[in-house]
């Protein structure tokens, strides 16, 4: 019984000492508009609040529907409004499981309970013009998946789900802004890798389990020396926040001023004693203009600023003039090939590059005009090995286990304003510097007040919504309302591919084309081919006229296709394959042609059979979208394909009505020939 006792002593000391941690007072604002929905999750007394971008979830049985509420029955309440341009009449439905109310400027307009076996379906509503008051009420099932999906429909469209580019919420909302807050905490905790220098093994959960950012590892040390110059090591080490704002790597050694502290520049000798340089000639300069039209053809603008540039960028691209300064071009050009080699977690994505490819974007990116470093002292690399293992470098570098720091419960007592949180140095002490800001701090603490439980539930919806923030999806894709910053950038863009333009011939590539929609994604993709195309495994290009290419996100990819999924209110689980019907499937080949159908062949190629009659670009090959595509997203899509993407190209030959003019098959109905096609594509290519 002492024995017990006595190890229960260490986690009764940490939570006594986090329940005295208080989240500090949340600043005044004003009231603002913000888009998607305000949504309120409850469960054993306890709430959670954050914004969602749609009027769906899921929320696997046995599962917790947010971090910070633990697994069972709960509530879920959305509110906001939907705005409208017009006046207009429409009807709300909702496929579901568990209970719903819903009401509309105060009044009840669709409301029951469903097992996901039927559709929920109001009575017709008029809205007004402008904003109307949306309030969701959903409770989870007794037994089983809890999910819903709210859908509206009317006399010009067929139904769809609410588009979130007509949601609002208010954005000052306390009890939200708590909800943002914290969870920002929780994300910096596992970003800057809290757990690797303060031992918080009873705070924590198993490795591999909740939240999975907890597993992000640091670039290794091996072969440091054939890969970074040794001065720009100096100056990294003694303060990367003056190279790169906002990195989670800390500045470990506080100089004096801008000289550079002598331990980092023993650290750096060290380092570069970690490999030696292969040799390798100058990249020639005949290959800059090349690599610059790479540059911007696969996208690489959309995230980073070119080589040359310097100031400050409205859309936070990552500066890259220090490139020189800091790569051995050898190692540079093997790193632009495999950026997960040495750092899993790294948001660099991996394009899968030739090797014709890299030595053109590091001729380019080893080009202009770059920052010059001043010089820095030559250091120790005897001292600096000894430093490598006492300030905690190999804490996060090579997963040591933390020796080096307090354990995280005794920070508690400090009320977590000393040491990596103070905001002043001499609060700080020997602490490596994390340059946070004042809101990051109080994000931090407010975290720690909350509890460290959160750690050990992560569900994938949220963990989609933070890193198709974290790496910049909407860098390259459209996002409801929001605009690609690769849209936005054709000053920057023109120069380069005006130096190298694209061969011309069939079959290649075509400037100036974009990437997909991100808003649909998932409701629109099967998550297994989702997963798959993600991570680098699925080789196949859906869009080969696209002169980008898909970069892969492998140590993301199974987390973003799930959570995509539960955005849209779909389980993350593969849906079955359908067994397809002979006669449908006949019928179906029928509607696909050119006579008595849609001659769908003038500009998809199905199969190998390729399209007959292109204008501009092809379309996807229709072999891809049996396995490629949600039933759901499929039928929404040649119903109405404008109303997802108001810029295709994809012919509309449904009338509000869901007729066509191919009354010889099915009477016309657009549903049927549509399922047909369905069918068809399932019964040649759903095994694939």
């Amino acid at each position: 019984m002492k024995l017990f006792l006595v190890l229960l002593l260490p986690v009764c000391f940490a939570a006594s000492a986090q329940e005295s941690l208080v989240a500090p007072p949340l600043p005044a604002v004003a009231a603002s508009q913000g888009a998607g929905l305000n949504l309120t999750f409850t469960s054993g007394g306890k709430s959670d609040a954050r914004p969602a971008r749609l009027a769906a979830l899921f929320v696997p049985a046995g599962q917790a529907p947010t971090p910070f509420l633990a697994a069972g029955p709960f509530t879920a309440r959305f509110e906001g409004a939907l705005r409208s341009e017009l006046r207009a009449d429409c009807t709300f439905a909702a496929e579901l499981s568990g209970t719903l109310k819903m009401t509309l400027n105060g009044e009840e307009v669709l409301a029951g309970a469903a097992d996901g076996t039927k559709r929920l379906t109001g009575r017709p509503v008029k809205l007004n013009k402008g904003a109307n008051q949306l309030v969701i009420e959903f409770q989870s099932p007794a037994t089983g998946d809890a999910w819903l999906r709210l859908l509206w429909f009317s006399p010009e469209f067929f139904p769809e789900p609410v588009p979130p580019t007509l949601l609002e919420r208010e954005a000052g909302a306390a009890d939200v802004r708590a909800g943002e807050r914290v969870r920002e905490g929780r994300l910096l905790f596992a970003q800057r890798r809290c757990a690797q220098c303060h031992e918080a093994a009873a705070l924590l959960p198993p490795r591999g389990e909740g939240m999975p950012e907890l597993m992000q590892d640091a670039p290794v040390f091996a072969e440091f020396g054939a890969r970074f110059k040794e001065e720009w090591m100096a100056h990294w080490i003694n303060d990367p926040h003056a190279i790169r704002p906002g990195t989670p790597m800390p500045r470990v050694f506080a100089g004096k001023g801008d000289e550079i502290d002598p331990r980092a520049a023993d650290l750096a000798a060290f380092l570069s004693s970690i490999g030696t340089p292969a040799e390798a000639k100058p990249p020639g300069e005949d290959l800059i203009p090349l690599g610059g039209a790479l540059f911007a053809n696969l996208g690489c603008i959309a995230c980073h600023t070119t080589p040359e540039y310097d100031g400050a960028d409205e859309f936070h691209r990552v500066p890259l003039g220090h490139v020189r300064a800091k790569w051995q071009p050898a190692a540079l050009s093997d790193y632009l090939k495999d950026p997960q080699k040495i750092y899993q977690w790294t948001r660099m994505p991996n394009f899968h590059l030739t090797d014709e490819e890299a030595a053109k974007l590091t001729a380019f990116l080893l080009s202009g005009n770059q920052k010059e470093l001043a010089a820095a002292p030559k250091g120790d690399a005897a001292r600096g090995g000894m430093l490598a293992a006492t300030a905690g470098c190999l804490n996060c570098h090579a997963g040591v286990p933390p020796t080096t720091a307090p354990k995280l419960a005794d920070t508690f007592a400090k009320k977590w304003q000393t040491g990596c949180l103070a905001a002043e140095p001499a609060a700080r002490g020997a602490a490596p510097d994390f340059a946070f800001t004042p809101a990051q701090r109080e994000a931090l603490v407010a975290f720690a007040a909350a509890g460290f439980d959160s750690l050990k539930r992560d569900p994938p919806a949220e963990f989609a919504q933070r890193q198709s923030v974290n790496l910049r999806c909407n860098a390259c894709h459209a996002l409801d309302a929001a605009a690609s910053a690769w849209s936005q950038l054709e000053n920057d863009i023109a120069p380069l591919t005006a130096a190298a333009p694209p061969e011309e011939g069939e079959g290649r590539p075509i400037g100036g084309a974009t990437a997909p929609l991100f808003t649909w994604l998932g409701e629109k993709l099967r998550p297994r081919w989702a997963a798959d195309f993600i991570a680098g495994r699925n080789p196949v290009k859906p869009r080969p006229w696209i002169i980008a290419r898909m970069p892969s996100f492998a140590t993301y990819a199974d987390g973003l296709a799930a959570g995509l999924a539960h955005q849209h209110g779909f389980s993350a689980a593969e849906p079955p394959k359908l067994a397809a019907d002979p006669e449908k499937a006949k019928a179906g080949e029928t509607l696909l042609g050119e006579a008595g159908g849609f001659n769908c062949i003038t500009c998809h190629g199905v199969g190998e059979r390729k399209p007959t009659q292109v204008f501009e670009a092809p379309g996807i090959n229709l072999a891809l979208t049996a396995g490629r595509l949600r039933s759901e997203y499929y039928l929404r899509w040649v119903l109405f394909p404008q109303r997802i993407d108001p810029e295709t190209k994809m012919t509309k030959f449904a009338d509000e009505q869901g007729k066509t003019p191919l009354t010889q098959l099915f009477d016309g109905d657009a549903n049927r020939q549509y399922d047909a096609i369905w069918h068809d594509l399932q019964a040649q290519f759903g095994t694939k």
